[in-house]
């Protein structure tokens, strides 16, 4: 009985002595949000960074989409939509000239000017939290025509901004 419990016994003190230390990790967690709008991709990842334009020779740029919704905190609210910026490549040398592109968000062709996608439209249940329709993102040259050899960057800037008044 003794050869039984002196093991236990030690064991016992063992286990009290590895928890007698302790580590304390601090983490600090940080979040940027947006309380009323966001765009996501269709399965409500973050959009991409960059989408990459591939080239057909003699014919011109091919275009980009992603599928995306909208989320916003009031499903009664209509949803303005324009570009910040008219959207083109510039070559990053500086020696060919810009390709202008077009960008549509479903329908819509959006330029700088402020246009308004209604909320029965975006969210036809009333639901924001699974977000507005699916809706694609399209990129794509504006004058389909070959392009001189480089390589072309640019940003496309999208501003949503909810309506101030419910309609």
């Amino acid at each position: 009985m003794k050869s039984v419990i002196k093991p236990l016994i030690a064991t016992m003190i063992m286990g009290m002595a590895i928890n007698a230390y302790a580590v304390q990790k601090d983490i600090t967690v940080t979040a940027n949000v947006d309380a009323t709008l966001d765009m996501t991709t269709d399965t409500g990842g973050i959009l991409p960074s960059t989408m990459e334009m591939n080239y057909k020779p003699g014919i011109g740029l091919e275009s980009v989409s992603q599928m995306t919704k909208i989320f916003s905190n009031d499903a009664e609210k209509d949803v303005n939509i324009n570009l910040a910026g008219s959207p083109q490549l510039m070559d990053t040398v500086g020696t060919n000239p810009n390709i202008p592109l077009t960008v549509k968000y479903g329908d819509l062709t959006l330029t700088q000017t402020q246009q308004t996608m209604t909320a029965t439209t975006l969210f036809p249940n009333g639901d924001t939290a699974n977000g507005s329709i699916i809706q694609p993102l399209k990129v794509s040259q504006t004058a389909q025509s070959p392009v001189a050899s480089g390589n072309y960057s640019g940003v496309v800037s999208v501003v949503l901004t909810q309506a101030t008044v419910t309609p």
